[in-house]
């Protein structure tokens, strides 16, 4: 209600510079809409090679076509229903279960996915702040945060015990909500799940792989932020257009309103008028944007949610 409302009051107070963006969008080049809805599917497909490389180290073996449209599955869940990102998230530990994952895998590809996402996205957003000469100030938290998970994880794939509390009181709670109380149970379960946590090795070509692999999922939606500038006939600031398609992503990764509405749209809009793009413009580029990156993916999430939920036999 509140983003509505701040969308309506912007409409009407910047009602010519709306009325700029509405003729850019009437008059846009077609031809750079291909790249940029290519380079968006691109980049989920990439993403999905996250999952199915992370899935490898345990000796699971998931095609990249189901994983990719799990991932489109996932992104329309994330998107479009509340508290999206963690039915999202159990929505693809589900995924990775019926390819053969085990709790202490799944719990693990779920982490680490988790870590190596944003950790390069902020990377992305340090290098785009260094080369718009900017001052890196908004950054520092983000990178510290995504440094800090790095060596968690890490750290805690070396001394995987430490996981052994949590994980007990993780099933007691469901245990309590399910009205069963059965302690040695909890103990069972605990103690197998830091079993086979332990026991996951990656290796350094996997890890280099993962990594590799999410550098270009995310090069591929800022190459469909690009095509969404040619496509309304904007020139692109490229001295600062990689800091703001990284601070742009990092703002929408905030869980206020689901799929990050209205939070991407202003962040590039702010960061694209700050980098010398007229607002008319940068609104036309935001519309078209987080259309191709996102909302016209809603629709195909769903389709492949519907074409998974029939593949896969409900579980008993």
């Amino acid at each position: 209600m509140v983003a509505g409302a701040g969308l309506a009051w912007f409409v009407v107070t910047e009602w010519p510079e709306v009325r700029a963006a509405l003729d850019a969008l009437r008059d846009l080049h077609w031809a750079w809409m291909v790249p940029a809805l290519a380079a968006s599917v691109a980049s989920i497909a990439l993403f999905a090679g996250v999952r199915v490389t992370l899935l490898g180290a345990g000796g699971v073996r998931m095609g990249v076509g189901r994983a990719t449209a799990a991932s489109f599955a996932s992104g329309a869940v994330a998107a479009t229903v509340p508290a999206g990102g963690a039915l999202a998230t159990a929505y693809m530990v589900q995924r990775y279960r019926d390819a053969g994952a085990d709790a202490g895998l799944a719990a693990w590809v779920t982490v680490a996915s988790g870590i190596v996402a944003p950790a390069v996205l902020v990377a992305m957003t340090l290098i785009g702040v260094a080369v718009a000469g900017s001052s890196p100030a908004a950054t520092v938290v983000p990178g510290a945060v995504a440094s800090a998970l790095v060596l968690a994880f890490f750290a805690v794939t070396r001394r995987p015990a430490v996981l052994h509390s949590p994980t007990v009181a993780t099933v007691r709670a469901w245990h309590r909500l399910r009205r069963r109380n059965d302690t040695d149970d909890a103990h069972t379960m605990a103690t197998e799940f830091v079993d086979r946590f332990a026991g996951i090795r990656a290796g350094v070509p996997r890890w280099a792989a993962v990594w590799a692999l999410q550098v270009l999922s995310w090069l591929g939606e800022f190459v469909t932020l690009v095509a969404s500038v040619l496509a309304v006939g904007g020139t692109v600031p490229w001295g600062a257009v990689l800091a703001v398609y990284g601070t742009s992503q990092l703002a929408g990764a905030v869980p206020l309103v689901p799929g990050g509405a209205g939070q991407v749209e202003a962040v590039l809009v702010v960061g694209l008028t700050a980098a010398g793009t007229d607002t008319a413009t940068a609104l036309a580029t935001a519309v078209v944007f987080r259309l191709a990156s996102h909302w016209l993916v809603v629709p195909v999430g769903w389709v492949c949610f519907a074409g998974l939920r029939r593949a896969v036999p409900p579980m008993e």
